[in-house]
């Protein structure tokens, strides 16, 4: 019945117990030091679960004379965030974002070099594929889009080389958008689909991080000069409180990074390819137009009840819009 006990029992009897009677044999962990990997976290059902589990294990071994080390893999979900900076946690703690502190191209680059490779000698259909293929431009742009994710690149990856039934070189031409894809059995990026669905299925309230998408997608990108990278400056866009731009990106902090000093960035290229597509992103697809014609009512609203003083930059930057739109 151990496993329909609570979590803390269950560490207790399996993990804990048997590694104190390994160390009472003489069993030097210094020597010999043990890692428990933990990957996915965020993938655990229940946020309750997922930030007792972590409570749990600094519990159990925070104060150990075990030495245990425990590696931990997850998306920064704003909860588990909180947990981390807990005071249990915080004075045990050693962070490594992917994102920030390591730069993951080069390995991305080789990863893709190396599956390319494979898949010219191993695929059934090898024979079709030209020696040459693909040129270093098509890597440096499968590389960049992975925005330093693998996920990106190992998706790209399987789709290509993934069904011997069809050759890599039009699939590989279905990514770049130089072919249509076939039906939707033929969908290049059905994980990263299933990743991004999910991901924005847990928000609150869609519609609110909708409007905050629609500017960093798709405003941002028609307007060059006027591109809003802070959250003070789109809650003012937005007509919203101080704060409110920030809690409501909370949600997405695997996808979305908003710093302690306000500044906003998309963390991966391909989000907008999948939000800008209806086939991939379904009831979260952003409309072009109706985006652009929200955001220049918007505008309009702020003309209404800004101070002359302040109208010739507002008139300049709904000229911009309208002449995009």
């Amino acid at each position: 019945m151990i496993f329909h006990q609570s979590v803390d029992v269950q560490l207790t009897k399996l993990i804990i117990e048997p590694l104190r009677r390994l160390h009472s044999t003489g069993f030097d962990f210094e020597d010999s030091p043990f890692v428990i990997i933990i990957d996915g976290l965020d993938e655990c059902q229940g946020a309750d679960l997922q930030s007792g589990l972590l409570k749990s294990l600094a519990a159990a071994f925070s104060h150990s004379p075990l030495r245990i080390r425990i590696l931990i893999t997850s998306r920064p979900e704003a909860y588990l965030q909180s947990t981390f900076n807990s005071s249990t946690l915080q004075p045990h703690l050693s962070r490594l974002a992917l994102s920030e502190e390591y730069s993951a191209a080069e390995d991305i680059y080789r990863f893709l070099e190396d599956s390319f490779g494979k898949i010219k000698s191993e695929h059934p259909l090898a024979s079709y594929i030209p020696s040459s293929w693909p040129s270093a431009n098509i890597l440096h742009e499968l590389t960049s889009k992975s925005s330093g994710q693998f996920i990106f690149a190992s998706t790209t990856v399987k789709y290509i080389g993934g069904d011997p039934y069809e050759l890599p070189t039009r699939r590989l031409d279905v990514i770049c958008r130089l072919q249509p894809p076939r039906g939707e059995e033929d969908l290049p990026y059905a994980d990263l689909n299933s990743l991004y669905n999910h991901v924005l299925s847990n928000v609150r309230n869609i519609e609110r991080i909708n409007q905050v998408l629609g500017v960093l997608i798709i405003v941002n990108t028609q307007l060059h000069h006027f591109m809003i990278r802070r959250a003070d400056i789109m809650d003012d866009l937005l007509f919203w409180q101080p704060g409110e731009t920030k809690a409501c990106l909370s949600q997405l902090a695997s996808l979305i990074e908003c710093r302690p000093d306000g500044h906003i960035s998309v963390m991966h290229a391909s989000l907008s390819d999948f939000l800008l597509d209806p086939s991939r992103s379904f009831q979260f697809y952003l409309c072009l137009e109706a985006v652009l014609g929200e955001h220049a009512a918007l505008i309009l609203r702020h003309m209404r009840q800004q101070a002359v003083s302040k109208v010739g930059m507002l008139f300049l930057y709904f000229r911009r819009l309208f002449l995009v739109y």
